[in-house]
């Protein structure tokens, strides 16, 4: 009889655009994470998670055509080819609707609103939500860019105008500044302005879209190219469109005329000449991002010399909650990069703290005894933990070094006998003997 082969052995990797956490990683995300939401909370948002999967009939459409290419789709369950007429399967796209229904969240956003929909009832507007969970998009992976990534978002719905503007303005210098992180611009543009521009440059409206994202290339493919391009078509932009434009005479004549934007003027000539080291404004006339669905202030903070991009971005929408449902609420938000915030901060700057911990070893005690040594630890506040079994003690103490930990409980038969425990200090290579009730205390003395 033939001896039966082994399966092969799996050679362990990651797929590209995806990464796994050490502990030591792990405890400095929750320590960022931790910094916002307390600055978020802070300012009146409350936490919110929405589900991993949501229906693609919710998340299509939201994107602009690229991101709908990006959405990481789920396979239907059980045969997903069974009722797929034959001329369907002759291409992907018409295949598609047959066989995927559902897709992995590819921003926070949209699944908000989604949810602000379906409990609209029960809900007191202005609503302030901050929301820190995973998003998935089927990108091509480079530096600070993965296909599952978390995103850190604040969002307001059921308010608009320029102190919900102000406000997560606010929130993005006080985050910024509490991780350290100093010279970030902040890029201002409003949805008014750019249809203003594509007015006075002749562009048909019905491909204001075709019109944003051209102009959206100018930092990537410098201004002079994109007005070439305009150009050769026969398109001449205004004078005041350009990423360069201070905020002159000409600019706000224009920003004059939107009434919209007339009474901000004000406030926002302040804000662009106040001088922060932390975050500055600056108006951007070519920032024209995420207009499938902003409809009012979009912006971008940006930190130069970085090489990876924008760290933060966000904007005003309209009708986002009233697409699925709910009730026509106004609403504007903030998404943090935290995957390339995280990539600038330094690794030495974070701390990363272990919690103060026990290990109990034994040698003859009995098990029961160890259990309760290790309740009473748990009792006074002092996380403790047991050996897994009686090893030679030199070894138990090496495993507490190599785990960085502080203190080891050392128990025996004779401790057991006068409900004792020998605490070793292994940080200051002192011991002493104390009674069972006063060991949780002389670890946090």
């Amino acid at each position: 009889m033939r001896k039966a082969l082994k399966p092969e052995k799996v050679r362990p990797f990651l797929p590209s655009g995806f990464r796994d956490f050490s502990p030591s990683e792990v405890r400095r995300r929750r320590w960022v994470f931790q910094k916002l939401s307390a600055i978020f909370e802070r300012f009146g948002y409350e936490p919110l998670e929405t589900a991993a999967v949501e229906s693609l009939a919710v998340l299509t459409g939201k994107y602009g055509e690229e991101g709908d290419k990006l959405l990481f789709r789920i396979l239907n369950s059980g045969d997903f080819l069974a009722n797929v007429p034959e001329e369907a399967k002759a291409q992907s796209t018409s295949l598609l609707p047959y066989i995927t229904e559902k897709a992995l969240r590819y921003d926070l956003t949209v699944p908000m609103a989604r949810w602000v929909a379906q409990h609209a009832g029960q809900l007191v507007f202005p609503f302030k939500r901050y929301q820190i969970q995973p998003v998935w998009r089927a990108d091509r992976p480079q530096r600070g860019r993965f296909r599952e990534f978390y995103q850190c978002d604040v969002d307001i719905v059921g308010a608009e105008g320029i102190m919900p503007l102000l406000e997560l303005i606010q929130i993005a210098r006080l985050g910024l500044k509490t991780l350290g992180l100093r010279g970030a611009v902040l890029h201002l543009n409003h949805r008014a302005l750019l249809e203003r521009a594509a007015h006075l440059t002749g562009w048909p409206l019905n491909d204001f879209s075709t019109f944003c994202h051209r102009l959206d290339k100018a930092d990537k493919l410098g201004w002079m190219n994109i007005k070439a391009t305009f150009e050769a078509e026969g398109y001449h932009l205004p004078s005041w469109l350009s990423p360069t434009t201070d905020f002159d005479s000409a600019l706000r004549a224009e920003l004059e005329r939107l009434p919209i934007l007339s009474p901000d003027l004000p406030t926002l000539l302040s804000l662009i000449e106040t001088s922060d080291e932390t975050l500055k404004i600056q108006w951007d006339c070519t920032l024209a991002r995420g207009l499938e669905y902003y409809t009012g202030y979009i912006y971008e903070i940006r930190l130069p010399g970085s090489g990876v991009g924008s760290i933060a971005a966000g904007g005003a929408y309209a009708s986002l909650v009233s697409d699925f449902g709910g009730p026509n609420l106004p609403a504007i938000g903030l998404s943090f990069g935290i995957e390339r915030i995280l990539a600038l901060i330094p690794e030495e700057s974070i701390p990363n703290e272990v919690p103060p911990s026990v290990l109990v070893s034994w040698i003859d005690a009995s098990p029961l005894y160890v259990q309760r040594v290790v309740e009473t630890f748990h009792e006074g506040g002092v996380a403790a933990f047991a050996f897994p079994a009686p090893k030679k003690l030199s070894k138990q103490i090496e495993y507490a070094q190599r785990r960085g930990l502080k203190w080891v409980a050392i128990v025996g038969s004779a401790e057991e006998a006068a409900q004792q425990v020998q605490l070793k200090n292994l940080h200051e290579h002192s011991q002493r003997i104390l009674p069972l009730d006063a060991v949780a205390q002389a670890c946090l003395e």
